[in-house]
């Protein structure tokens, strides 16, 4: 099997833009979303909401952590991982192919507010 393919602004993998399609019903193919501009920030605004709406689902659990830090823990985890993250006190902390793990990923992006 082909490595997969991260494309756009944000790195979409085709997995998270056929989530897009079927919550929207839109149809595209991962060059046809590289080559347009609109769709990609389309994309990028759902799939905040999309983040943002699963910190939320958290309530409580997620008070006192960064937003922005636990936005990130979602791009690069997906949403589950966000909810794991967090009722894990951070021990469920996995690693990308590139060796960045959740906790990395929260640290880099975190506004430096607790």
């Amino acid at each position: 099997a082909a490595a997969p393919r991260y494309v756009g602004l944000l790195q979409f993998s085709e997995a998270r833009l056929q989530d897009f399609r079927n919550a929207t019903g839109a149809s595209f193919t991962q060059d046809q979303f590289l080559q347009d501009t609109e769709l990609q920030q389309r994309v990028s605004q759902w799939h905040v909401a999309s983040i943002d709406a699963a910190i939320d689902d958290l309530g409580e659990a997620a008070a006192g952590l960064d937003r922005d830090g636990l936005r990130a823990i979602g791009h690069l985890g997906g949403r589950s991982a966000i909810g794991r993250f967090v009722r894990t006190n951070g021990d469920y902390n996995p690693s990308d192919e590139l060796n960045m793990s959740l906790s990395d990923y929260y640290a880099r992006f975190s506004s430096g507010a607790s």
